[in-house]
């Protein structure tokens, strides 16, 4: 009873510890950093509308958006583990830590020009002044990339480089004749610089052939009234080259964080809208055709939320399996049950037989002959038992018919001693307390079946 009342305990106290762990996990705070870039940039404002939703729906996730020169900076600061996650362009080097959540919007190439500067062309920048996004951030290498395409080097352009709020007020103050920044179409910076200072938007061409040497840019586009409506600005499409814009986060970080917070991205899409209705643009990362990162486990996880488990999947054959495995092992089960009740019966019929040739003796030679059998039998059980061939409680049934073939061996000597038949010097036979000692033993193992020689 006090061993029972031990495994309940114990399985009670099992139940609660996990239940316990569960818990606290499941409320465990975690304190995440995000570079985004700056503040007037899209991915910030981004950010931002993620970091206040998601404490709102789960406050057990603290985040904290900082900003950053871009995208150069924000994937070196990853890698390094100084933040958690970061907005990335796909294009950068983003290091061996870094792992995909999803992708945000796409980014592409803008240059703007004074409408007066004569400017028409990437080329025509040769002898003029040119704002650039902060050294050592991605739209500044991006910037010296595209110029090395069209043969262009820094002695033939004069750049001056700084945050959003500087070279817009070079812009305007008519310090400069151009200004590149990469950014979605639309841009409220751009679009400021077109209305306040007769800005215009020109075509970067040849985004295929640039591709060759940087397979994650792409041919894109500005649309056609991106920045006004009436009159419209730009008038036409404009070509240029795009680039996706990422969400990252360390390999590191756990899964159940990374997939809550991926469910924000796409189950409170219509908050994030509300706030920056860039956030419509957010997509699940295509990996039929396989993406420049890997995917992070938990938006993994997130992503196949509704993709049928491997046993859901394969229910039908693996319920067949298991009833083929139950069908056979029933089977098994019965043919092993059938071979063991065969073989006790035959151990049955031949005490049977051996009582009944003790009840017909007509001498005490077959009465010795009996009680032989019998002490052999006994052993040939006992080496049965130890086999494995019957159990216990199959033993514990050949024990009645054997108790019933003793009585019937004894009961007819007693007869044969009444009637003054009995032999003198007959062979000594097994006495029955030595019999019943080696049932014993058979049941238990600590004594051995007495020898046929034991006088009686």
């Amino acid at each position: 009873m006090n061993t029972r009342i031990l495994q309940i305990l114990g399985v009670i106290v099992f139940a609660v510890s996990v239940f316990a762990m569960w818990y606290f996990w499941d409320r465990q705070e975690y304190h995440l950093r995000v570079a985004a870039g700056q503040s007037s940039g899209q991915a910030f404002k981004l950010m931002k509308a993620a970091q206040s939703i998601t404490n709102r729906h789960f406050p057990e996730i603290k985040i904290d958006v900082f900003e950053t020169r871009g995208s150069l900076q924000n994937a070196r600061l990853l890698d390094r583990g100084r933040v958690d996650l970061a907005t990335a362009r796909s294009d950068m080097v983003l290091g061996n830590r870094a792992q995909l959540v999803a992708e945000l919007y796409s980014d592409v190439f803008q240059l703007v020009v004074r409408r007066t500067s004569h400017i028409a062309h990437v080329a025509d920048l040769r002898g003029k002044r040119i704002a650039l996004p902060p050294e050592r951030s991605g739209a500044h290498e991006s910037f010296w990339f595209l110029a090395q395409h069209y043969g262009l080097t820094k002695s033939d352009v004069q750049a001056y480089s700084g945050t959003d709020a500087t070279t817009s007020w070079l812009f305007m103050n008519g310090d400069v004749d151009a200004l590149f920044r990469v950014r979605a179409p639309g841009d409220a910076s751009i679009d400021k610089l077109i209305r306040d200072a007769d800005g215009a938007v020109i075509a970067i061409p040849q985004a295929h052939a640039l591709q060759f040497k940087r397979p994650a840019l792409e041919a894109g586009s500005i649309p056609v009234g991106s920045y006004k409506g009436w009159p419209t600005v730009p008038s036409k499409d404009i070509e240029t080259v795009a680039v996706k814009r990422l969400l990252l986060a360390r390999k590191d970080l756990p899964d159940a964080v990374v997939a809550k917070l991926t469910s924000v991205l796409f189950q409170r899409r219509r908050e994030l809208i509300d706030e920056v209705p860039l956030a419509g643009n957010i997509m699940v990362p295509d990996r039929s055709s396989g993406t420049f990162l890997p995917l992070h486990s938990g938006a993994e996880a997130f992503y196949d939320r509704n993709q049928p488990s491997f046993l859901q999947e394969n229910a039908e054959p693996i319920a067949l399996l298991v009833s083929v495995f139950v069908v056979l092992m029933s089977a098994l089960y019965q043919l092993n049950a059938q071979r063991r009740r065969r073989f006790l019966d035959a151990y049955n019929q031949e005490l049977l037989e051996l009582a009944q040739k003790a009840r017909t003796a007509r001498s005490f030679r077959t009465i010795d002959e009996c009680h032989t059998q019998l002490s052999e039998f006994v052993q040939r059980i006992v080496a049965a038992a130890g086999a494995g061939r019957i159990n216990s409680h199959e033993f514990n049934l050949f024990n009645f018919t054997y108790e019933a073939v003793e009585d019937a061996i004894r009961d007819r000597e007693l007869q044969l001693e009444r009637k003054g038949i009995r032999a003198k010097g007959r062979t000594a036979r097994l006495s029955a307390q030595a019999k019943r000692k080696a049932i014993t033993a058979a049941r238990g193992g600590a004594e051995k079946p007495p020898d046929q020689g034991e006088s009686a």
